[in-house]
């Protein structure tokens, strides 16, 4: 059900708070019959304005019913004092109502509520929300959310991560407040570049893993599904061609993906299902007994570089629309366009651009 300014009202009346809500203009404010404001003429008590300074939204409005509380809470035990509420003394955007972790837990409630508890929803909380949230303390206001963010190194993926989830809070909190300038320059255009594996390299880095059957088969199944690390461990693929593989969980749930190239699904046989013997907590648990595997083995690249080549391969040499690619990998197009797509090595221009000639001289 919709929260209005009416079904707030009803409900104050009920509890006999006696104290309304009110929006006037963009903003809510408070009714109530109150002891005069400092430096008035007036000596007795009468119905005024507490002005909130917050707007009238979802999370304002959730913010004005609880402040709504407080008031009558306050009036009638003769303690309510004008100081706290005077626009002057408590700037709008500075001071928020309640402690973080009461605001964390909602924020919590409202996410699962939109993404349903799964394993993926559980790891994106714990790695994004919670890590952003680390470093929140003291008083809900402005000063603690920009502390909380610059905590962070600067220009870095934790620092634009933390600004992001901590806008959320700061949204749902009703405080005004813009983190992106302290998120700094971080972005695709920042990041070190990638050494993306050739076809040939990555055949050949295979026979690295050939003293374990479990790991071959892993590497196998990266290198022609665009696997993320952990994923392999959550995975089935198909004994009939084409061999579709499908993630059953994992960063971004569930999805179905092709080979690429399919002849290496038939040679390296990947529907023989050889899973190293992995367990963990979290996914970045198997997602660390890959990258400590590669180490050991003296791989040339990194796990995820197979993942980039995937995404090249699949663009470049089998000219697989974006929507598709991004859909097989298991996030947007926009993802797939700036994070992966960017990764095209001139080499790689030079193959299309002789394709493409080709086929002109060949019309």
């Amino acid at each position: 059900m919709k929260l209005t300014i009416e079904i707030i009202n009803e409900r104050l009346k009920l509890a006999k708070i006696g104290v309304t809500v009110q929006q006037r203009g963009d903003k809510l404010s408070l009714r109530a019959t109150l002891p005069p404001r400092p430096g008035s003429n007036k000596v007795r008590e009468h119905q005024q304005h507490i002005a909130l300074g917050i707007y009238a939204n979802p999370a304002g409005l959730q913010r004005a019913e609880a402040e709504a509380k407080i008031v009558g809470g306050l009036l009638a035990r003769g303690e309510f004092d004008w100081n706290r509420y005077l626009i002057h003394l408590i700037p709008e955007q500075e001071l928020g109502i309640g402690d973080w972790a009461s605001w964390i837990n909602k924020l919590r409630a409202d996410y699962f509520a939109q993404k349903g508890d799964t394993a993926a929803a559980q790891f994106t909380w714990k790695n994004d929300y919670e890590t952003a949230f680390k470093n929140l303390k003291g008083e809900v206001s402005t000063a603690s959310l920009i502390a909380a963010a610059i905590s962070t190194p600067a220009n870095s993926r934790s620092r634009k991560r933390s600004c992001e989830k901590l806008q959320l809070l700061a949204e749902l909190a009703g405080i005004k407040v813009n983190l992106k300038p302290y998120i700094g320059n971080y972005g695709n255009a920042q990041t070190k570049p990638r050494n993306i594996p050739t076809d040939e390299q990555i055949v050949e880095t295979r026979s690295l893993f050939d003293s374990s059957s479990a790991w071959l088969w892993a590497y196998g199944v990266m290198a022609t599904y665009g696997l993320r690390d952990h994923e392999v461990f959550f995975c089935e693929i198909s004994p009939t061609p084409p061999h579709v593989c499908r993630v059953l969980e994992g960063k971004t749930g569930e999805r179905i993906c092709y080979p690429l190239h399919p002849e290496w699904a038939v040679e390296w046989q990947l529907w023989k299902i050889k899973k190293p013997n992995c367990t963990g907590k979290m996914y970045r648990d198997y997602g660390q007994r890959v990258s400590q595997t590669f180490d050991r083995k003296d791989a040339p690249f990194l796990p995820y570089d197979l993942r980039h080549a995937y995404a090249i391969r699949g663009s470049v040499r089998y000219k697989i629309p974006v929507a598709t690619m991004a859909a097989w990998m298991g996030h947007s197009p926009t993802v797939h366009w700036n994070t992966y797509n960017r990764w095209i090595s001139q080499g790689e221009h030079a193959k299309v651009f002789e394709e493409i000639q080709s086929t002109k001289s060949q019309a």
